[in-house]
Formats: structure tokens, sequence, C-alpha cells
């Protein structure tokens, strides 16, 4: 028999006082495809959908009191947050004192994803340790704040894509090819190496010209896409002109996405997955992603499955 959800938004009768649920959506942008359908779906399921910025927030802090508040909203009447979007800083303070929000919160409640997942998806280094302790398939790396390390590198891999270790939508990202003069590879490298201190080498993979995002919730992979850059870019990002395509979800696939998620520690996420010549190979795992393309590509609107998560999380805390 199914058990009832406290939360549930429905008529209440004379002898019973109804709990309504308060979910804070942490989002940048209210017209974001996901945060609004985050915000819709919260809505659909009876629960209040209350959208926060984490830079409109603050903080009090004394001897005997600690207190995060906003001037609209009552955040300790929030039952769980979760998040969407907490937005690109290259501020270390105002990065840091958002993810702080975040821990402080989950002293309190369930926020998903949690700040840990967040940040060990987000940092390419990290994460990338974390997969090769959980012994996944993933292109050669290598960091590097020495010049002559790097050029060492790119002419070890023949072809190497620069990362920035912190970035989102695709954005920084270049190519670097062994045929290059060395001058011209030493010249960028250096220009480089000067706007971010260190450098995030990884090997070109040769593909069939596209890259994979399957979408995972809990333990399972809903779906997948094929992300076919535009014309004249490698860069498969939807926010670089990417396009999105349907995907049949191997067995493969499935495995690889979930253990992927799981090594970060991601209730949902987006696992990048490409097609090499021995196979599959992890790229990257998004904990905050967006379901823009796989509703585009197949219909699905996955912010329904992370928000039945959120409140399964909910009943099993009763």
């Amino acid at each position: 028999m199914k058990r009832k959800n406290k939360y549930q938004n429905k008529m209440p009768d004379a002898n019973q006082n109804t709990k309504v649920a308060k979910i804070g959506v942490v989002l940048t942008d209210p017209e974001d495809w996901t945060a609004s359908a985050f915000l819709k779906t919260i809505e659909k399921r009876g629960a209040n959908a209350l959208p926060i910025n984490l830079s409109t927030l603050s903080a009090s802090i004394s001897g005997s009191d600690f207190s995060i508040f906003h001037t609209d909203l009552n955040v300790k009447e929030l039952d769980a947050i979760l998040v969407r979007d907490i937005g690109i800083s290259f501020s270390l303070e105002t990065i840091s004192f958002k993810f702080d929000l975040l821990r402080q919160f989950e002293n309190s409640m369930i926020v998903m994803n949690s700040p840990a997942a967040i940040q060990n998806a987000a940092n390419k280094f990290f994460s990338f340790y974390l997969f090769k302790l959980a012994r996944l398939p993933i292109p050669r790396t290598v960091v590097t704040s020495e010049l002559e390390v790097a050029l060492k590198t790119i002419e070890k891999f023949g072809s190497a894509v620069v990362k920035p270790i912190f970035g989102s939508q695709g954005k920084g990202i270049f190519k670097l090819e062994r045929s290059q003069s060395e001058s011209e590879l030493a010249s960028k490298l250096a220009k480089l190496l000067k706007e971010r201190g260190v450098l995030y080498l990884q090997e070109f993979v040769p593909n069939p010209g596209r890259d994979i995002r399957v979408f995972v919730v809990g333990e399972e992979a809903l779906s997948a896409i094929y992300r076919v850059p535009r014309s004249g870019s490698f860069v498969s990002n939807l926010s670089q002109g990417a396009t999105p395509v349907k995907c049949e979800l191997t067995e493969e696939m499935e495995e690889l996405a979930i253990s992927a998620a799981k090594a970060v520690g991601a209730d949902f996420a987006g696992v990048d997955l490409i097609e090499s010549e021995e196979g599959l190979c992890l790229l990257e795992v998004n904990a905050t992603p967006s379901g823009k393309g796989i509703k585009l590509a197949f219909g699905i609107d996955v912010t329904g499955r992370i928000v039945e998560l959120l409140f399964e999380r909910l009943e099993d805390k009763k």
C-alpha cells in the first residue's frame, strides 16, 4: 500500500491540519528553462516553490546566534532546497560564501544536490581523481603551472583540449595540436597560464563528431542525447550552438553514467561520455545540469523525476 505523503497539498478536513511543503529552488535566472520547470513541477506536487538567489541571502553571527536571512523570505520555514544553479563567479569570496550557505542549510534540511557533490563535479581536476578511484575510463589528463610541462604534454598527446578547471557552458575551451609551431603553442599557453595560473590539459579523444549526455536521477539513467557541435566547432555544449539528437541508451552508457554520478555523490546529474576507438570514455559530470536538451530531443521533462526523488527523501526523513 502506497504511503501517504505528508507534504502533499490537499483539502483539509475539520479534524486535520495539512502540512504544505515549502521548497526553495536555488537559481540565478528565473527564466532559465530548467529553473522554471523545477518551480512548476514542485507547484504541481502541491507544494510551495520559492525561488532563491543565494546572492540575496545574508548571514548573522554572534556569540550565541547564527542565522541566514532574506528580506522577503523566511528561510527557516523551508523544508528542502533544490539547487538548479548557484551562478558563476570568479570571486573566491562570493563562491565560497554561497557554498557555505548551502552547507549550513544541510544542517537543518535536505539539499539536492548537496554542496559537496556540486563542488566535486565542478572541479574538473578533483572529479577526475574521484573517477580514477572508481576505476572509470577517462582520457589522459595533466594539470600544471609549468609551461615546459604543458608543451611536453601536447607533444605526447598529439592533440590536447585545454579547459578551465572551474568552468561551464563550454566557455574557455581550446584545442591545441602538436602540429602547431612551438612558438605559437608557447605563446597561447603562456597567455592562458597568466590568466588562469594553472593549465588543465586533456588528451583529445577522436570521436564520431559528437558526445553523449546521459541524465541520471538517483540510481537510474533516464535517457540520453547526442550533442552534435555546430559546424566548425568541436565544443558540444548546447549553449555553444550544439544540437540535441536522440540517442538510444545502452546498458554500457547506463552503468558508466550511474557510476560517474555516484563517484561525485550526486543525486541527479548530466553525465558526458564520448565514443572513443576503445569504447565509451567519461568526460565530465554536471551536478547542476540543464534538462532542456533531453526535453527537446525526447519530450521528457526530467525535472519531474528529480522532484519525485526529493519528495521521497522528505518522506523518508519523517
